[in-house]
């Protein structure tokens, strides 16, 4: 139940000045009861009296109708908002998730296909993995632009320099374990297996490139998706805000966010909450990227291709690092009904205390905590319903 105090400031209508310091210790129902109250007051060494109007009791009255009513048609949604922000506290906008970054990487390395499968039998709901074109343009499954980190042999050379064939015949390694650089086709054949009666498992795709081959990187994404009749839960991310608009242009329906971790001001979100959570300088955006072409060509001006069909895109989700979170990104992301999720959280409290105040989704290497964190949330819609979904359900 919702209780609303209301704050009167009531001048004495003889002295102007206020006169019932005590109004605040009476209740909503000695308003209506005791029409005529009166008490003194004292201004220049005077007493004064004075008297609560019926009219005053009317306009008080409807004016809690009309905050009521503004209740009702705005949605038990706003209201609960309200009480959140006033408190500190929010409720997640879905039932909170938690990602195994870069796979389950407690049991096995990085980005490799015994990490999806390990996220998987541990229970997480998505495996983040992060992708990259080769030199003969095939999505693979590797954070790095270099292979020096991981490489067994400590040959350092450019992913994209290298063509599928030769990229996989070098041996990765990390915590001794040995591993080949999996093809996203592989990724998402793996992902899609699951057992009967299990939760649907997820991959969230982190984009890893720059403005002038994002056109090129999300042909090749969509394609070896769309190919592979991937059958389980799909998001898409990158933390170049040009990629997150082509690749929404190009598939409306899919999850695509920004990954805005280290760097909160990529939203660009205004302060007030008031426009929608969308690119709205992309023209500014183009353009640079557009001199910058032009500069590596020359001085030639010519139209590229990225450049076609350029419009700010609404996004579906946004990434933060716990760092960066604050009280404002999240009332920001909560006004404009955007899901936030936070990577590098690795501890009970500090998951608890994100999803308290209002974020739905853990990224971190360590995924039981964050398992713990989420049980205790039920009630909430999945992150993928809709209404045809509610509409099928209920049938």
């Amino acid at each position: 139940m919702t209780r609303i105090t209301l704050i009167l400031t009531l001048e004495c209508p003889e002295h102007s000045c206020a006169a019932y310091d005590d109004l605040h210790q009476w209740r909503w129902r000695d308003y209506v009861a005791r029409r005529n109250m009166e008490a003194g007051c004292e201004m220049h060494g005077r007493e004064g009296r004075g008297r609560l109007s019926e009219s005053v009791v009317a306009v008080v009255s409807v004016l809690a109708c009309i905050a009521m009513l503004a209740g009702l048609v705005m949605g038990t949604t706003h209201v609960v908002g309200w009480v959140f922000d006033a408190i500190g506290l929010a409720s997640p906008q879905h039932r909170p998730i938690v990602i195994a970054h870069r796979g389950d990487t407690r049991h096995a390395p990085e980005n490799s296909l015994a990490s999806i499968r390990a996220a998987k039998q541990n229970g997480a709901d998505f495996a983040e993995i992060d992708v990259r074109l080769t030199k003969d343009g095939i999505p693979v499954v590797f954070h790095d632009r270099r292979t020096g980190r991981l490489d067994a042999g400590g040959r350092d050379v450019l992913v994209n320099s290298m063509p599928l064939s030769a990229l996989q015949r070098m041996i990765m390694q990390q915590r001794g374990m040995r591993y080949s650089v999996p093809t996203l086709r592989q990724a998402l054949d793996d992902a899609s297996m699951s057992r009967p009666g299990q939760r649907r498992f997820g991959l969230l795709l982190d984009i890893k490139t720059d403005a002038r081959y994002a056109r090129k990187v999300a042909d090749a994404v969509v394609r070896v998706v769309e190919d592979s009749k991937y059958a389980g839960n799909l998001m898409v991310m990158s933390a170049n805000p040009y990629a997150v608009m082509v690749f929404k242009s190009m598939r409306p329906q899919w999850h695509v966010g920004l990954c805005a971790s280290g760097r909160p001001d990529l939203t660009q979100w205004d302060d007030d909450g008031t426009s929608e959570a969308r690119f709205m300088d992309g023209a500014a955006r183009v353009e640079t990227v557009r001199r910058e072409v032009t500069a590596k060509r020359g001085g030639k001006q010519r139209k590229h291709p990225m450049f076609r069909g350029m419009r700010g895109e609404a996004m579906d989700f946004v990434v933060f690092r716990a760092r960066d979170v604050t009280s404002r990104l999240l009332r920001n992301a909560r006004l404009r009904r955007i899901p936030v999720y936070v990577d590098s959280v690795d501890s009970y409290d500090a998951a608890n205390g994100l999803l308290r105040h209002g974020v739905s989704g853990l990224l971190g290497e360590n995924i039981t905590p964050l398992q713990q964190a989420c049980s205790s949330y039920h009630g909430l819609p999945e992150p993928f319903s809709s209404p045809d979904d509610d509409d099928r359900s209920q049938a």
